[in-house]
């Protein structure tokens, strides 16, 4: 935790700010919050003057906040004391004059009403700063990342056995949500896709009534949730024999989505990784149908810095230690699509594929 805080005073010095102010409305700000603090109750706020920390919550998490929140002075609020005039009276305590927050996750009102109770202060917004502040993984989280990376993997090699040719979309979701629940996931990381057959040239497809035909192409992109951190893993697989058309976007995809992880390391920029992935379809004639950013950052939340698109972070190059997904995919409307996804940790010299237990080969399935 004290190299988190002094993240956050290099953060708030660079800004010639004096406090950091992390608000959590009923989520809002989470999992910053915990990360900062411990705390994983859905409603606080948070001030940090480093290296001083002071968590703001309501009767809801008492004891909670106090077992949680070790290191940083507790406030409870009431109708008696309200957040904003513990906030207040903390502010001019330490004469607060200049306070940054995230500009991203930070509602306008709730800005707003802490400018009412503290007329006198400055407010300085800055992007995304709590993603920045986790942009490289400490060695525990790398480990949770791996764990919740492995429970995905092992679930979805139970799952592909109950896929069959004649199931709904839903029902094979609800198998692989299942599948993963057994393995040990606390909960699914965001909406599973099942998109089979022309629904397949729908990047973020959702789950359907429909049926697996064979002959179809079906791709699966999900995550679970496990102690704070998410996975992220898509694979494409086919159901029976697929047409030589099919088979050559698989290909192509798979050639990109390769070239992809084997080129990935730290020090290259997200821009320079997209163009690897991009040009290999190009390359194979594809380079039209894909659609979407080559990858993204993942720990604690699906979509975290940095992003790996064409014009990311202009010159930002990838840092040792973050985590990062590569999901090139060709989509034709029509005719169905083909996305594969690897989540990769970042080193000097290349990246270590977390989920890398789940074959790429297309799987063909025969019932």
């Amino acid at each position: 935790m004290n190299e988190r805080i002094r993240k956050v005073s290099n953060i708030v010095k660079a800004e010639k700010a004096d406090a950091l102010l992390v608000w959590n409305e009923e989520g809002r700000g989470q999992p910053a919050t915990a990360w900062l603090s411990g705390f994983t109750g859905s409603s606080s706020t948070l001030l940090i003057i480093p290296p001083r920390r002071f968590l703001v919550t309501d009767g809801r998490y008492v004891a909670q906040s106090r077992n949680e929140a070790r290191e940083c002075s507790v406030f409870i609020a009431s109708a008696a004391r309200p957040s904003l005039r513990i906030l207040g009276r903390l502010v001019r305590r330490y004469r607060v004059r200049r306070v940054l927050f995230d500009g991203t996750l930070t509602s306008h009102s709730s800005v707003e009403d802490v400018k009412k109770e503290l007329p006198g202060v400055v407010f300085v917004s800055r992007k995304r700063v709590l993603q920045e502040l986790r942009l490289v993984k400490e060695k525990g989280e790398a480990r949770l990342l791996r764990e919740v990376a492995e429970i995905a993997c092992k679930a979805f090699t139970r799952f592909l056995s109950l896929i069959e040719v004649g199931v709904t979309e839903k029902e094979l979701a609800r198998k692989l949500e299942s599948s993963c629940m057994e393995e040990g996931a606390e909960a699914m990381a965001f909406p599973t896709i099942v998109a089979s057959g022309k629904s397949g040239a729908l990047p973020h497809a959702g789950v359907t009534e429909k049926k697996i035909r064979r002959g179809e192409l079906i791709t699966i992109d999900f995550g679970v949730r496990y102690k704070g951190y998410v996975s992220d893993m898509t694979r494409t697989i086919a159901a029976g024999d697929v047409s030589r058309r099919l088979m050559r976007i698989y290909e192509a995809v798979r050639g990109a989505q390769e070239c992809g992880c084997k080129q990935a390391r730290a020090g290259m920029t997200g821009e320079e990784l997209d163009a690897v992935c991009r040009n290999y379809l190009r390359r194979k004639g594809f380079g039209r149908y894909f659609t979407h950013a080559t990858g993204h950052g993942l720990g604690m939340e699906v979509h975290e810095l940095p992003a790996v698109a064409r014009g990311a972070a202009g010159e930002d190059k990838l840092p040792v230690g973050s985590v990062v997904t590569c999901e090139p995919g060709v989509y034709i409307p029509g005719v169905g699509g083909v996305r594969i996804e690897d989540t990769l940790l970042l080193t000097r010299r290349g990246s270590v594929n977390l989920t890398a237990g789940v074959s790429k080969k297309l799987l063909i399935l025969s019932r």
